[in-house]
Order: structure tokens, then C-alpha cells, then sequence
């Protein structure tokens, strides 16, 4: 990444404007001073108002009169706003670090929808444990719902870590490339050459390592400075954060501590909503040897080609001294907003919608509390004619007041109606306003007795669901707005600055995770069922899915089954297990190691009784087929040799009868012949005798 520094740290002077009207340097520092006024002038002291509101500062009352003598007034506070935030908190916290990911990053390609999956774990797990995720959105979420938006920043420190090492019989070319390959490379101590080989027998060397280390922070409402014409916190011309920090934090990135000096203040007093945060802060502050630090993302044509680019300044002091100054394609703030006010990158507070109530609900509790002070302690009249006044004066309990005469005609007690039960119905109709208003109810946590009593369980479900739709809005509005950008800033961060490789256990399973190799260009999409449904449905949902799982697996068995194995079956396991809070898993359920399975694919399969009958009863009728088919071609060929035999025995019957016949003709033939030649023998003797 380019970086253009426009004034190097050796040529710092003084804390005085060192630009010229009309430069450069001067349209930076007046778009900065136009968000501080910004910050100040409008938005600094709604958010005072509302944390007033928030911790019951407000409405007060006076405790003395204008001469100082104490008022006997109630001075309690209704708590609605504050209840109503922190009804919320619980459901969204729950949605966003629950077992299902808020976002999760898409692939580009088939081929790389693994690595996105990896990437997703990666960064969630970072999230919640590294950069303690709890922590981060706790304090985000009550920055939005109390002073309509709260800013997390995403960004990369670099580390330098020193390493010393000793080799033996090192060449001089082993040398020159362990200092090429890390130019850092320092010799510590240099033995002897050997004369024979050249190499060094022994040499020490020191060299540093840098680690950039990715991290999150949660911006204060004061220190966040953003355009008053910006739309988005994507799309502003001007959003950054401007904090005190001690000067050696200046020092560790390399600045000389003679230059810092004339930006070096005191800041003697605290904000007042840092008082408000913390009271305790107004008796002894002091922050010495502290620097005014400002990181801004500015819009503005710094190249001088005519076209505004997006860049990152880094100011020192109240003067907004540039120390760094570079494009960037992004920033890396991302801005959480509760409810979206349109055309405003500030959103809408809860806190704003019940500032009015918690005044009204305020004064009915202290009139209706005055009230019944003095009905329990009634205003006491006396005759001072016949009545000892020190007496009635006194305020002990069981005190005697002395009176001369009848003492009903002497002391008597002003004691008013209560009226309790009146302010009662305002207080409770208060109530029903401030739910229509926020969304927030009984039913929506759960605990409404009234609605409850005397009904299914399918009614039940819809009236949570119902009143749960206004925290499911909060949570996707919050995922939109701050947590999508925020782990968009995130990735961008881990493949700029690749955090060093390491082995960690994700979704059960030991990984080497490889920042280097993440996708850069992935995108990052919000889940679209966040927040839908309770306890209730999902332990539904996940028991059909356990009762379909068990067939299948009964079905086609563990072994090579298409559908469903074990590991599918212990993940519903786990996910029921979690919404009831059972995070250890392992206490109860193993998970099988791929190995294993592949093992237990691979294992010839024994067979269970049942398959053995019926293998069994599958081999007989087979049998009783081949015999019912042998059966039916033996009698069909007996058919067929009985035909063939009638039609040979009709052919040699007509053979045979023909063969007489011709044997008759024949004999009957030579019969007339023999007699033909009897009587020509006989014709023949007789001749002579004639």
C-alpha cells in the first residue's frame, strides 16, 4: 500500500496552523472542525440527555429552596427507559452469539466454497475469543440504543518481535541468504573461520520479526466524528475518530519525543458523559503528557487530478497536524445503527421514544408517593391557646403532647385522601404507550402471565413470536448496518496484513488456518433467518430432524449411508444441547474423526439377523423360481416331444402303409407274372405234342 507521508516527523514545529488559507492542509483541517462542531453543536448533547435519562439522573428535582433550607419532596425516578434497553440486550446478544453466524462470507466459485467456510469460522472465532466479541457488542448495542449509533473500529498493529539464534559451520553463502531473507539479520557474535572450508565455526545473529496483529476496538460517542452531510457510513465524505492517547504511543511507531513536545496537553477535566458514565471521575482527574491523536477517511482529490479519492489522515493536536496521508479503498469503521432514520447516517435511539413517558410516570410516582406521606404521616393542627407547642413538634414516635381540656378540641390531624388507585390507571396505561411504542412487552420476553394462563401451546408460540418481530427488526438492522461492514473491514484487514498462521480448533476439529491464502474478494452475507423463532420451535424443529435422522440411519445403516452419518446426527445433538445452554459438548457425545469413518466404510459389513432371514427367504424363493421354471420348460418340452413323436409316428404310419401298398402292388404283380409265365411254360410243352 502506497503511503504518502506530507511532513516527516523531523519538520514537527509547534502546535500553530503551519498551512496557508486556501491549501491543501487547510480545506483538511476545516472539514475536520466542521464535524466536531457537528459532534458538539447537536449530537453531543442529545446523547448527554439521553444517558441522563438512562442512569435516572432525569427527570430531577430541586432538594432545597432558592434559600437553601432542604424540601421534604419524593425524589423517585421511573426506570422505563432503562428497563426497555435492558429488556433487549438479552435477545440480541443471544441472536448474535449464538450457534448460528450472524454473516457468514460467500465463495466465488465452486471450487472455493470450502475455503469460505474456513474463512467464516476463522473470523467468528477471532470475534468471539481473540477480540472478545461479548464485550464488543455489549457495549455497541447500548451505544445504539441509547445514543443512536454505536462505531467499532477494525484495525492491524504490527509487532516486532526479536529472535536470537546460534549456528554452527555456516558458509558464506548460508550467511548472505539468511540476510537476504531477512534484512533485519544482526551478527551478535562471530567465531573463527576454518581455514580448510571457509565456514564460519560458530555465529550468533539477532533478527526481528514483524507480526501484524488484527484487532477491534469500541469507539467512545465522543471521540466519533462523522460529516453532518453524510447519508451512510459507507458513502461519507468525512468519518473517522478523534481521542487523547499518551505520547509514547507516538514514540512506539517511530516518532522522536523532541518533536512531539509542543503537541503534548494536559487534559484537566473529563467529557461530561464520561461524568455521567462515571461519576467518580469529577473528583480527581488528570491526564498528563497525553497528545490529541485523530484517524479520519476523508473524500478528497489529494493527487490533483480533479476526481475525489478516499483517503487515510492521521492528524497530531487540536490543530489537525497531518502526519500520514494515503488512499485507501475503504474505512475501518463500521457504524452500528438500531433503527435506520432515512437520509441520516445517525440513527433513531430507543431511549428517544420514552423520554417523554419516563417524565410523566416520574412526576405520577412522586405526587402519588408525597401523597401517601402524608396520609401516613398527616399535617398535625394545634390550638396554641391550650396546647404545649414544643410537644407537637416533636416528631418522635409515641411522643406525648400536653394540652389543657378536652384534647379532641386542642389537637387534630389534617389527613388527606390517598388516591393511589387513580395514579394506578395513568401509571399502567403509561406502560401500554410505552410498549406500542418501543415493541417491547411482556410477551416479547416471555413472561406474561396474563396472556399465557389458559392457552395452547400453539397460541402461546404466536403471541411470543408476534411480540418478538420489534428485537428481530433491531438485530437485522444491526447485522445490516454494522456487523456486515464490520467483518467486511475484518477480512480486508487479515489479507492485507496476514496474521501469523496458527493451529486452532474449529467446529470441533483441529485446523492449520492460513491467513495469506483467504479470498480477499469474497462478500460477506447476513443470515436470512437471524433471530426467527424461539427456544421452542428450534428444539422442535431440531427433534423432527432426530427422529428423521434415526430412520435413515436404521435404514441404510452407519456404512457408506448417502443421506445421513453420524457426524450429521451429533451435530443436532449439539445444537439442541446449546439451546439450553450445554456448551460442553464433550462431556457427553465423541465426535468420530473422519479416519474413523472412512475406516468404518471400508469394514466389510456384517450382517444382522434380520438381513439374514431375509437373504435367506430371498435364496428359497429364488430356488423355488428356478424349480418352478425348470418345471414349466420340462413340461413344455415333453409337449413338444409328444407332438413331434405324433407327427413322426403319423409319418411312418403313411410311410409304412405306402410301403405295403407298393409291397402288394409288387406281389400281386409278380403273382400274374408267375402265372403268365406258368401258362406260356405250360403253352410251351404242350407245343410239341401237337
Amino acid at each position: 500500500m502506497e503511503q504518502i507521508f506530507r511532513h516527516a516527523v523531523g519538520s514537527l514545529r509547534g502546535s500553530a496552523r503551519y498551512e496557508a488559507p486556501g491549501s491543501y492542509e487547510a480545506f483538511i483541517a476545516e472539514k475536520i472542525d466542521d464535524a466536531v462542531d457537528f459532534e458538539r453543536s447537536y449530537l453531543q448533547w442529545e446523547r448527554e440527555l439521553n444517558l441522563q435519562y438512562f442512569y435516572g439522573q432525569l427527570p430531577s428535582i430541586a432538594t432545597e429552596d432558592d434559600d437553601g433550607n432542604p424540601v421534604s419532596r419524593s425524589t423517585v425516578v421511573s426506570s422505563d427507559i432503562r428497563d426497555t434497553i435492558m429488556s433487549i440486550l438479552p435477545s440480541l446478544v443471544r441472536i448474535f452469539l449464538g450457534n448460528e453466524y450472524p454473516v457468514y462470507y460467500t465463495p466465488n466459485s465452486e471450487e472455493t466454497e470450502e475455503a469460505a467456510k474456513m474463512t467464516t469460522d476463522y473470523v467468528h472465532h477471532l470475534f468471539r475469543h481473540d477480540w472478545q466479541g461479548f464485550i464488543l457488542l455489549y457495549t455497541v448495542f447500548k451505544d445504539c440504543l441509547i445514543n443512536r449509533c454505536g462505531v467499532i473500529q477494525c484495525y492491524t498493529e504490527r509487532f516486532r518481535e526479536a529472535h536470537e539464534q546460534t549456528f554452527q559451520n555456516v558458509t558464506p553463502e548460508q550467511l548472505q541468504m539468511l540476510i537476504y531473507e531477512n534484512p533485519t539479520v544482526e551478527i551478535v557474535d562471530q567465531g573463527e573461520v576454518d581455514p580448510d572450508t571457509g565456514a564460519i565455526r560458530t555465529i550468533t545473529i539477532r533478527w526481528e520479526v514483524d507480526q501484524p496483529m488484527t484487532k477491534m476496538r469500541n469507539v467512545k460517542p465522543e471521540d466519533f466524528r462523522i460529516s453532518r452531510y453524510a447519508t451512510s457510513a459507507k458513502t461519507a465524505d468525512l468519518i473517522g475518530a478523534q481521542w487523547m492517547v499518551p505520547v509514547s504511543d507516538f514514540v512506539k511507531e517511530g516518532y522522536h519525543i523532541d518533536e512531539l513536545m509542543d503537541f503534548i496537553g494536559n487534559d484537566t477535566s473529563p467529557s461530561n458523559e464520561a461524568l455521567i458514565r462515571e461519576p467518580a471521575l469529577g473528583d480527581r482527574w488528570t491526564q498528563q503528557d497525553g497528545v490529541l491523536r485523530g484517524e479520519y477517511f476523508i473524500r478528497v482529490d489529494g493527487d490533483g487530478d480533479g476526481i475525489d479519492e478516499l483517503r487515510f489522515i492521521k492528524t497530531i493536536g487540536d490543530n489537525h497536524y497531518i502526519l500520514e496521508d494515503y488512499p485507501v479503498e475503504n474505512s475501518n469503521f463500521a457504524v452500528f445503527v438500531s433503527d435506520i432514520r432515512p437520509h441520516t447516517a445517525q440513527g433513531e435511539a430507543i431511549s428517544d421514544l420514552g423520554k417523554d413517558i419516563q417524565r410523566i410516570k416520574t412526576n405520577t410516582l412522586r405526587a402519588t408517593m408525597d401523597n401517601l406521606v402524608e396520609v401516613v404521616n398527616p399535617k398535625t393542627v394545634i390550638n396554641e391557646l391550650v396546647t404545649n407547642v414544643e410537644d407537637a413538634l416533636n416528631d418522635e414516635v409515641g411522643a406525648i403532647i400536653r394540652t389543657r381540656g378536652d384534647p379532641n378540641a386542642a389537637v387534630a390531624f389534617s389527613r388527606p385522601q390517598f388516591v393511589g388507585e387513580e395514579t394506578a390507571l395513568i401509571l399502567n396505561y403509561m406502560d401500554q404507550v410505552r410498549a406500542s411504542r418501543t415493541g417491547i412487552t411482556e410477551a416479547s420476553k416471555g413472561l406474561d402471565p396474563a396472556a399465557f394462563q389458559s392457552t395452547a401451546l400453539s397460541g402461546i408460540e404466536a403471541i411470543v413470536s408476534g411480540a418478538q418481530e420489534r428485537i428481530e427488526l433491531i438485530a437485522y438492522t444491526l447485522c445490516e448496518t454494522g456487523f456486515r461492514d464490520l467483518f467486511e473491514i475484518a477480512l480486508r484487514e487479515i489479507v492485507n496484513n496476514p496474521n501469523p498462521p496458527r493451529q486452532m480448533k474449529l467446529c470441533g476439529q483441529w485446523k492449520y488456518i492460513d491467513p495469506s491464502t483467504f479470498d480477499p474478494n469474497m462478500s460477506v452475507e447476513t443470515n436470512p433467518t437471524l433471530g426467527k423463532g424461539s427456544d421452542m420451535v428450534r428444539i422442535q424443529a431440531l427433534n423432527a430432524i432426530k427422529e428423521a435422522q434415526e430412520k435413515i440411519l436404521t435404514q441404510f445403516g452407519v456404512q457408506n449411508n448417502p443421506v445421513v452419518t453420524p457426524n450429521e446426527y451429533l451435530n443436532t445433538l449439539e445444537d439442541m444441547l446449546s439451546i439450553v445452554n450445554i456448551k460442553n459438548f464433550g462431556r457427553y457425545f465423541k465426535r468420530i474423526p473422519p479416519e474413523v469413518q472412512q475406516q468404518i466404510d471400508s469394514t466389510p459389513k456384517e450382517p444382522s439377523p434380520e438381513e439374514v432371514l431375509a437373504k435367506a427367504q430371498m435364496e428359497d424363493v429364488k430356488s423355488k423360481t428356478v424349480k418352478a421354471l425348470a418345471d414349466k420348460d420340462y413340461k413344455q418340452a415333453s409337449l413338444e416331444f409328444q407332438k413331434q413323436k405324433l407327427a413322426v409316428d403319423d409319418d411312418f404310419r403313411r410311410d409304412k402303409l405306402n410301403v405295403d401298398a407298393a409291397t402288394a402292388v409288387l406281389q400281386a404283380t409278380q403273382g400274374v407274372q408267375e402265372q403268365a409265365d406258368t401258362q406260356k411254360k405250360l403253352e410251351a410243352e404242350n407245343k410239341p405234342n401237337a
